[in-house]
């Protein structure tokens, strides 16, 4: 249903106040934007699948619940330290 403008209505009725607030859209300001400081270079991030045993993700998240952290670090510090990455 489209908005209608009700002009002044509640001018001089008192029975009436707080109508035009329902109807009428109230003025949009654009807010300033915030600049946000430059984040520091990173490598470019790039997902890749990665398919294994429900039996040895299931023994990672245990691992990673266990020293506090996620699947990914686990499996990323493995490779790192395999291939000197």
């Amino acid at each position: 249903m489209a908005k209608k403008n009700l002009g002044d209505i509640e001018d001089n009725n008192k029975n009436l106040g707080g109508v035009s607030a329902l109807f009428n859209s109230p003025l949009k300001e654009s807010p300033k934007k915030e600049t946000k400081p430059a984040a520091p270079a990173e490598e470019e991030i790039v997902t890749y699948p990665l398919r294994m045993k429900k039996s040895a993700l299931k023994a990672l998240k245990i691992m990673g619940a266990q020293k506090g952290i996620t699947v990914k670090e686990l499996i990323m510090s493995v490779v790192e330290k395999e291939y000197d990455l």
